[in-house]
């Protein structure tokens, strides 16, 4: 049977109902503990979500101790505490703090991937990362102060050409937004490459081919559906606001008065920045998700016969009514309907998301690993550091 054939479609069986009552619990008993609990609460979620979560008739499992969750969490707790307080004393003491924030940021991501895929087992075969330590800073550190200092030089030229010509610098600076496009592309590009390559099954190794120009298309499309919103969305906003004979009444050097019915298009505005941007960012975020895992490949490691690729059915219009619905839903009940949300959310991941092969090809052995510490993925989550792969 062809290899496309076998289409094995993620299924999400948990419901807001039965995770209301597991919210409940984990919000009071960390109220009472002063906080203690979460680390309990945060592995009764991850366990109930990853065993609701089915492929191919076999379930994820999530294997972290809350031992090891309240020792990061505190770990991550004085790092913020440190972090605050420092920032309202001591300005020098605070951007040396900052930088050495960055220059740990990729230990931090490289470590927070290993401690997640360890954690994590299908058909008691764990995940696992082995990207090494020195491809996260050459790819996350090394591509990012590359990025800053092409920047900063495209700066100093656009600044040097005002001295001669006011009409090049403006185009210089117009094409500045392409330049930045162009430098964030390679720099996402080259760290999702190192992470995707990364990962492991048991004796199976993701891969993909990820190629840089498809990053700059996703964002070239994303600015110029931006800035074509936003031009529009002014346009009618100003026409609505000068209507009438206000625009006469300023060309004849006399101030307009402004009622309700003018001050509205200037609110509608701002509620249609926040919708386009929302947009641009459900486009974005779906687009690279499909492309990562249209490329993708889960191969055995002594033969690429036994391989196995993957779908993402992720579109803009979904996914932006998922992130608006679930934020409302949230608003109107007042946080309560948070289990609804997560629910909701994990439900659309795994509706979206298809595995394509013969899943009883998929037969390994369990790898031995040294991970068991997280801090790092608690220092990851208190700084809100996310990938966005999966």
């Amino acid at each position: 049977m062809d290899n496309n054939q076998h289409i094995n479609p993620l299924i999400f069986k948990g419901q807001g109902e039965t995770y209301l009552g597991i919210w409940i619990v984990n919000i009071f008993l960390s109220i009472v503990t002063l906080g203690i609990y979460s680390a309990w609460a945060k592995v009764r979620t991850k366990r109930y979500f990853y065993g609701s979560t089915e492929l191919a008739g076999d379930v994820f499992e999530y294997h972290g101790t809350p031992g090891q969750i309240l020792k990061g969490r505190l770990v991550a707790l004085v790092c913020v505490l440190v972090w605050a307080l420092v920032s309202q004393t001591s300005g020098p003491i605070s951007a040396i703090m900052l930088l050495g924030f960055y220059l740990a940021l990729p230990w931090l991501l490289w470590s927070n991937a290993r401690f997640d895929s360890a954690m994590t087992s299908y058909r008691n075969v764990h995940f696992s990362f082995e990207g090494s330590l020195a491809l996260a800073y050459k790819h996350i550190l090394g591509r990012g102060i590359g990025a800053l200092v092409l920047m900063a030089l495209y700066i100093v030229v656009i600044t040097v050409t005002a001295q001669v010509s006011i009409v090049l610098s403006v185009i210089l600076g117009l094409g500045a937004l392409i330049v930045m496009a162009l430098l964030y592309s390679w720099v996402v590009s080259g760290m999702m490459r190192y992470f995707v390559n990364g990962y492991r099954y048991g004796d199976w190794a993701f891969s993909a081919d990820i190629k840089q120009g498809v990053f700059s298309k996703i964002y070239f499309s994303a600015m110029a559906y931006g800035i074509l919103g936003f031009i529009a969305l002014s346009i009618v906003t100003i026409a609505s606001s000068f209507s009438g004979g206000r625009i006469t009444d300023m060309l004849q050097g006399q101030m307009p008065s402004f009622g309700i019915d003018q001050v509205m298009p200037f609110v509608m505005m701002y509620i249609g920045f926040i919708l386009i941007t929302l947009a641009l960012t459900a486009y974005t975020a779906s687009r690279v998700r499909n492309y990562l895992f249209s490329c993708m490949l889960l191969t055995h490691s002594e033969t690429s016969q036994l391989k196995l690729t993957f779908i993402s059915q992720f579109n803009t219009r979904g996914y932006m009514w998922l992130i608006l619905s679930n934020f409302l839903l949230q608003v109107v009940s007042l946080g309560f309907a948070r289990p609804w949300v997560m629910v909701r959310s994990a439900r659309y991941v795994a509706d979206n998301t298809r595995v394509v092969g013969d899943m009883s090809l998929l037969v390994s052995y369990d790898q031995p690993s040294n991970v068991d510490s997280a801090i790092s993925d608690e220092l990851a989550q208190a700084f809100d550091l996310n990938l966005g792969i999966g």
